[in-house]
């Protein structure tokens, strides 16, 4: 099959915001691609499933396409392949998803040996691997380790052209990492990076990276509270990731926030009425 014209039309939809169509478009060319038996094909179309369904929540349907992958892989004898090294990397984000974070290390660590073996230290896949690891030890609270490996991430994107997706995606792991420690100001320059990368190439704001970074702003308005402008922000966040995903798991934690907003903002609104009572 022409796995270029497959990538070439799938972007398109995935530019649009088209995810759902995006999902059916991928699910056709598996079924064609099955029936020639072409399995080279079929793994790089089983990463591209496992990742959309993976960002619809879906974990369980994400993983089996990803084994059905590594299947093929094992059929090919193709261990030591980018494309092993890429199924690895797209299979751990899925673990990590889940919090299935010791699992997730393991596999990353794998797909660190397969790469290297491969002489891409400086390939953008590297980078993924660091922002991954990085978010990995964040959860452990092992802080120091996050960020060195988030650093590691925006070194290597710098050197690489084409990466402005990932560098913005690695600003926003920065700033959540700030905010994390009650850097507030240092979140915010690294949020502002990102956005300004977003809105600079519009194609960049899909798959869920544009409304992950203005959530973030939302949340550090909240910490400051600025409840309007985190309301404002959540919003516009939930109508990103609906449009494209639906209601999925990052829709309903942003439900939650914008909740919380709009009630420090009653309960502002019902201090203000009782001092205006009073005076």
């Amino acid at each position: 099959m022409d796995l270029n014209k497959f990538f070439y039309d799938l972007d398109g939809l995935l530019s649009k915001g088209k995810s759902r169509e995006a999902v059916e478009f991928i699910q056709g060319a598996i079924d064609k691609a099955a029936e020639k038996d072409d399995k080279r094909a079929l793994i790089a179309m089983y990463n591209e499933a496992g990742g959309l369904l993976r960002d619809f929540s879906k974990y369980e349907q994400a993983e089996e396409y990803y084994n059905e992958a590594f299947l093929l892989i094992r059929e090919l004898d193709a261990r030591g392949s980018e494309s092993y090294g890429t199924t690895l990397i797209n299979y751990g984000t899925c673990l990590a998803d889940q919090g299935k974070f010791k699992e997730a290390e393991s596999v990353f660590s794998e797909a660190v040996v397969v790469l290297s073996g491969l002489e891409k230290e400086d390939d953008y896949r590297m980078a993924a691997i660091y922002n991954n690891m990085s978010w990995i030890a964040q959860e452990q609270g092992n802080m120091q380790d996050a960020g060195d490996y988030l650093n590691k991430a925006l070194l290597l994107l710098k050197r690489v052209t084409g990466t402005e997706g990932e560098q913005a995606a690695s600003y926003t792991n920065l700033a959540n990492l700030y905010w994390a420690q009650g850097a507030f100001e240092e979140a915010k320059v690294m949020l502002i990076k990102a956005i300004d990368i977003y809105k600079d190439r519009e194609s960049l704001k899909s798959e869920g990276r544009y409304a992950a970074a203005i959530s973030s702003l939302a949340n550090i308005y909240f910490s400051e509270g600025e409840y309007e402008k985190c309301a404002v922000l959540c919003r516009e966040a939930m109508k990103e990731i609906e449009k494209e995903f639906g209601q999925n798991d990052a829709w309903h934690i942003i439900s939650d926030n914008l909740a919380e907003a709009e009630r420090k903002l009653d309960d502002s609104d019902s201090d203000m009425t009782s001092d205006s009572a009073g005076k």
